[in-house]
């Protein structure tokens, strides 16, 4: 197992070696990847090998004191993640999706922060040590239809708003210290990559227990909060005008009706526009829609499906092309994979 080990990706280690600086090996969720992760995971349970010390932020304790060699795994809702420092070496071996583009929650926070010191804002000022009772505070996101008689239904004549960048916008919005950041990052995100992925993902990593103990959850849930206030007073004023809400799509609305404009719309941070227009529309569930505009068909299955969504048409939601492939981590057998 050392030479198989010795394959992957892995740094050299030492008394002060930085967790974010260890790179990262990706097994895909299959069975093939579950395999490989779990002939690692079994390995390592049988070595007599101490719990890596780790700090509040979720890195790993340094100093010459630190007992060595340790490993530990770690749990999230996407992802499963062994750390392992053995024979001076560190890996970092993650049971996940293969993400396409864009960088990891840690590094677009890491990043954020030092874009937000630059202007004199310390963001550990701002962290807290009961982020884990805090981030139960956080609002459900909307998603779904707004009455359950509207699944399996199809509608025609159906548009879409979206919100800009709306969980940031929140952030912007409840603490407007951090406006002037979010605002350079909001135009320059279709320049880069970058600053798009530290726009996407930096909110969702400041609730993370197992990224950072939650410790900045308190931003987190006001900027959620912020946007489930803006989607639903848009909603209520939809009907007001004479349409209908058919669902809620976490910062966007499918509606039924003429096409609406009106106050907040817009380009800018937080503002709306209507991105999909005249479409026919059918959703299955909260998780799963379908919907045809100008002749284009366009799936959306959140989570994991066993098939590409290159090839479907319309009506395959329903089909099993759109089951999922689910797992779950048991500390005995390692990754337990369905589907």
């Amino acid at each position: 197992m050392i030479k198989e080990l010795a394959s992957l990706k892995h740094t050299a280690s030492s008394a002060n070696i930085n967790y974010l600086l260890i790179p990262v090996t990706v097994f895909n969720i299959n069975k093939e990847g579950a395999k490989k992760f779990n002939k690692i995971y079994s390995w390592l349970k049988k070595q007599n090998l101490y719990e890596l010390e780790r700090t509040a932020s979720g890195g790993i304790k340094s100093g010459p004191r630190r007992k060595r060699p340790a490993w530990d795994v770690k749990q999230s809702r996407t992802c499963i993640e062994i750390t392992v420092i053995l024979n001076g070496c560190a890996w970092r071996i993650q049971f996940r999706a293969q993400l396409k583009e864009g960088m990891s929650g840690r590094k677009a926070f890491t990043k954020f922060k030092r874009l937000l010191l630059k202007k004199g804002i310390d963001l550990d000022q701002y962290a807290i040590d009961n982020g884990k009772e805090v981030k139960q505070e956080i609002e459900t996101t909307l998603i779904g239809a707004k009455r359950k008689l509207f699944y399996d239904i199809i509608f025609d004549n159906v548009h879409h708003i979206d919100f800009h960048s709306s969980f940031p916008a929140g952030l912007a919005n409840t603490h407007p210290e951090f406006r002037e950041v979010l605002e350079e990052l909001y135009l320059k995100r279709e320049e880069s990559e970058e600053y798009k992925s530290i726009l996407n993902f930096s909110i969702g990593f400041m609730q993370s227990i197992s990224g950072c103990n939650a410790r900045w959850a308190h931003l987190s849930r006001d900027a959620i909060g912020d946007n489930n206030k803006r989607v639903k007073n848009l909603a209520e004023t939809l009907e007001k005008k004479g349409r209908m809400v058919i669902s809620f799509n976490v910062d966007g609305i499918w509606y039924k009706g003429p096409i609406y404009h009106g106050e907040g719309e817009g380009e800018g941070l937080g503002q709306w526009h209507n991105d999909h227009t005249n479409c026919k529309f059918r959703a299955k569930s909260a998780g799963a829609y379908e919907f045809i505009e100008n002749g284009k068909y366009t799936p959306v299955v959140r989570g994991i499906t066993n098939i590409s969504k290159k090839t479907w048409t319309w009506g395959d939601i329903y089909s099993e092309k759109a089951e999922l492939t689910l797992f779950k981590f048991d500390k005995e057998k390692g990754v337990i994979i369905s589907g």
